[in-house]
């Protein structure tokens, strides 16, 4: 693509050219016309003497009816033989001419003119004088028809009846003036064109001068500015709206420079800045990847911790256990009937004793339950855990929990009911474990519940099974719904409002659930009781 065709030079010179050819064709059309209405004028008013001298020399005649005379009136015009005369009647046969050849021809026959023949019914249709100038025969010629009308003195011949007697037609051959008008037009178009030329030329040089060039030098800055350079001036010269226009470039490039120069310096102290945060980022992840790791540790001396501890107390434990059940058993049945009725000091004593073995056994009894969940929370979280995956069918798991809880809700008064739904529900997992974690489920239910009842639920997914335990206790705010599933978390305030149980008991539905594919979800609303749903994933047939 060339670009000179795109600059503003060759636009400017285009549309210049442009116009100076739409002004000289105005020009020359206009000079044209009025060359044509000269020549018709000029014609026009040099045959006015002889249609004057034409009308003078037939009226006089015609006015007496001497045909003869009036014959040889036009006969003594025969010698101007660029000049041709005819008079025609009313139908434009000729009846008179200074050509005798064509006498009683019909002058369209003569004269082969589609102008002509328009002019000729005109002036045969109504009374006037109508001339223009021709081209017959590929000449020029001046033409002129004049209506004859039926005068006063005509009537002795042709009557009164017709308004128009016919007409009388003059044609001049004007080759000669045609050609000197034409020459001298022509004359006159050169000289114009060449004036218009040089016109063209010097607006152009101006054009090129004062505006053209100094336009180029400011688009070449401007390139300059663009690519960097800030120490380029706008100096073109002379007092118009360019200079202003450099004047304004000037203080604008001053500007950019001013406020690159400001913007380098922040960018210098961002990236001081940036590079001092980034510096303490790196410490800051340094020493929050020491606290995790530490954390990490921690946790998992945590779990040893309590895994261990948990080990140690069950042995010991379950011998405190199984030996205060003894010595209950044994006291009840060896001591206690002979205090019975005493009131010594053995005998209060006795009663005291009867009274606290059942508390010491309750309370060993929960200690052990503890030891087990514990037990049971950190083998899960270790990975440790053994699940016996086998066909199963979760209906009889959801009974077996519901038994762990039955005596505990019919304490409080509370119903406990179960839709069985599609019973068997067959799925694949460990029944011991999933009955464990749905007694624990259970437990929290009938645990936050006063009034109502707890209800269970089997029901098939789409990939597996779920229980939904559903409750009709105080519910749960939607900020606590993920913190219940924490370890050792409750619900309430433990100086007034003390829960019952470890807070380990929804930990370990949640993990069973992870093991067998699925997850422990909760639903629910203060005040509007609590949906607790373990979901189960079948494993994919083979």
């Amino acid at each position: 693509m060339n670009p000179f065709r795109h600059s503003l030079g060759f636009k400017i010179a285009t549309a210049v050219f442009l116009s100076a050819i739409v002004v000289y064709a105005g020009i020359v059309a206009v000079d044209v016309n009025w060359f044509r209405d000269n020549l018709l004028v000029e014609l026009k008013n040099a045959s006015a003497f002889s249609a004057e001298l034409l009308q003078m020399a037939v009226e006089e005649p015609m006015r007496k009816g001497d045909d003869e005379a009036t014959r040889r009136q036009f006969e003594s015009l025969a010698p101007y033989g660029r000049v041709s005369l005819y008079m025609t009647d009313q139908k434009g046969e000729i009846t008179y001419s200074n050509r005798e050849d064509i006498l009683r021809k019909n002058i369209s026959e003569v004269v082969e003119d589609a102008s002509f023949a328009a002019m000729l019914r005109q002036s045969l249709a109504s009374p006037g004088e109508r001339s223009d100038i021709l081209h017959i025969g590929g000449e020029p010629y001046f033409t002129e028809v004049k209506t004859v009308s039926n005068a006063p003195s005509c009537h002795h011949c042709h009557g009164a009846a017709r308004p128009i007697l016919g007409t009388v037609v003059m044609l001049q051959n004007v080759s000669d003036q045609h050609e000197r008008l034409k020459q001298f037009h022509y004359k006159r178009t050169v000289v114009l064109l060449l004036g218009l030329s040089a016109l063209l030329a010097v607006v152009m040089a101006y054009i090129h001068r004062a505006f053209i060039t100094r336009v180029a030098d400011i688009t070449r800055k401007t390139g300059a500015v663009t690519a960097g350079n800030l120490d380029m001036r706008f100096d073109v010269g002379g007092s118009d709206e360019i200079s202003r226009l450099c004047h304004h470039l000037n203080a604008m490039v001053a500007g950019r420079k001013r406020a690159e120069a400001k913007l380098a310096d922040l960018n210098r102290d961002l990236e001081g800045q940036v590079d001092q945060r980034t510096r303490d980022l790196i410490r800051q992840a340094a020493e929050l990847e020491k606290a995790n790791r530490r954390l990490r540790e921690r946790e998992r001396m945590k779990t040893i911790f309590l895994s261990t501890v948990s080990h140690e107390f069950k042995t010991p434990l379950t011998a405190v256990l199984g030996f205060a059940k003894l010595i209950a058993r044994r006291f009840t049945r060896d001591i206690l009937p002979q205090a019975s009725g005493r009131t010594d000091d053995f005998g209060r004593s006795a009663a005291q004793i009867a009274a606290n073995l059942p508390v010491m056994v309750q309370e060993a009894d929960r200690l052990s339950n503890l030891v087990e969940k514990v037990i049971d929370l950190s083998d899960l979280e270790s990975g440790s855990a053994v699940f016996d995956m086998a066909p199963m069918d979760l209906c009889h798991s959801v009974e077996t929990a519901m038994e762990t809880v039955r005596r505990q809700a019919a304490g409080k008064g509370l119903a406990l009911s179960f839709e069985r739904g599609p019973c068997p529900c067959p799925v694949t997992g460990d029944a011991r474990r999933l009955a464990a974690a749905l007694s624990h489920l259970l437990q929290n239910a009938v645990a936050f519940t006063t009034t109502g009842g707890v209800t269970c639920r089997v029901r098939p997914t789409a990939d597996g099974a779920a229980v939904d335990v559903i409750d009709t206790g105080r519910g749960i705010a939607p900020d606590d719904q993920k913190a219940i599933f924490e370890t050792f978390r409750q619900l309430g305030d433990h100086l007034t409002d003390k829960p019952g149980g470890t807070g380990l008991g929804l930990a370990i539905a949640r993990a069973v659930a992870r093991a067998h594919g699925g997850q422990v979800t909760v639903q629910s609303e203060p005040g509007k009781g609590s949906t607790f749903t373990l979901t189960i994933l079948n494993p994919p047939r083979s």
